[in-house]
């Protein structure tokens, strides 16, 4: 009898056990978060990672990182409800606050010290370009693509101010790369003449390809934009949004943490709000458009 009251205790008790690893398996909700794809898509994702494996150990997530082709792909993502945040940069990340209402949370602060970026506007290195944009006249030129502050609006914007309108009538050819680093790749290799992208990508590029930063030079640069902004959706509960403020905000004060960002390339997580973004805002209106009025998506 004993023997019998002892199994069905252990029987009981492993139920208990596996209903409640079951509920908890239930109530730790999926969060995605999708990537604007800024370099090489694999760099991006093993960049990632780690800081993925590290927020779900803290936060009652289920935290997923997912890479999207494009900045269209990243936003239809969070307009459709198939995504809950991104990291993005400068110019999306404004223009989803603008239009869609979206909540910027944190960025990194590099091992510079800045939680910036610039806009660089290089050359190849063997061409007898200058900083007099009358002599780029029949050249070719790659964006990183149309919808970026550094390796769009800002070019646009000085063109502008320098009396170049029509980039495709000035320019022998016009193309975007679709990333900041293949625009550069793209003029180290000959493809283009001249190109336009984010300094923090210009600076880890040639520094990871010695051989191809010998091959490009910067002519310009200006704008200061804040870099990979985490933002959520409006929908998502306040409580939720401030936890995954603080997790990020208190990586730096702990081993785990700053390995973490070591790994990720960061010193620290720091507070973003709306108002960081207005650098985007006049960039944009320097290129002679509203971001209020920019449709990316129909």
């Amino acid at each position: 009898m004993n023997r019998w009251i002892r199994t069905a205790g252990l029987l009981l008790a492993v139920l208990l056990i596996g209903t409640s690893l079951a509920q908890a398996a239930r109530e730790k909700e999926t969060f995605r978060i999708v990537l604007v794809p800024e370099r090489n898509i694999f760099e991006q994702q093993r960049k990632y990672r780690k800081l993925c494996d590290y927020t779900c150990t803290l936060l009652p997530l289920d935290i997923t990182f997912d890479v999207l082709k494009g900045y269209e792909e990243v936003l239809l993502a969070l307009k459709e409800g198939k995504a809950n945040g991104a990291f993005m940069g400068s110019f999306v990340a404004a223009y989803g606050i603008d239009n869609y209402g979206f909540v910027p949370l944190v960025r990194p602060v590099w091992p510079s010290g800045e939680s910036h970026y610039s806009s660089y506007i290089f050359k190849r290195s063997d061409l007898p370009l200058t900083r007099d944009i009358a002599n780029w006249k029949g050249r070719s030129f790659v964006f990183s693509g149309p919808h970026t502050s550094a390796g769009y609006y800002f070019p646009l914007s000085l063109l502008r101010s320098n009396g170049v309108a029509e980039p495709g009538e000035f320019f022998s050819s016009v193309q975007f790369a679709g990333s900041h680093d293949a625009a550069l790749w793209m003029v180290a290799n000959d493809m283009a003449d001249l190109g336009a992208a984010k300094s923090t990508i210009y600076l880890e590029f040639t520094k990871r390809n010695p051989e191809l930063g010998e091959k490009v030079e910067v002519l310009y640069s200006g704008g200061r934009y804040p870099d990979a902004t985490l933002v959520v959706l409006p929908s998502i509960p306040r409580e939720v949004r401030e936890s995954l403020r603080s997790v990020f905000l208190t990586m730096d004060t702990n081993p785990e943490g700053r390995e973490t960002l070591r790994m990720f390339g960061a010193l620290k997580f720091i507070n973003t709000q709306p108002g960081d973004f207005d650098g985007v805002r006049q960039v944009v209106e320097g290129s002679g458009m509203k971001i209020d009025q920019i449709r990316l998506l129909d």
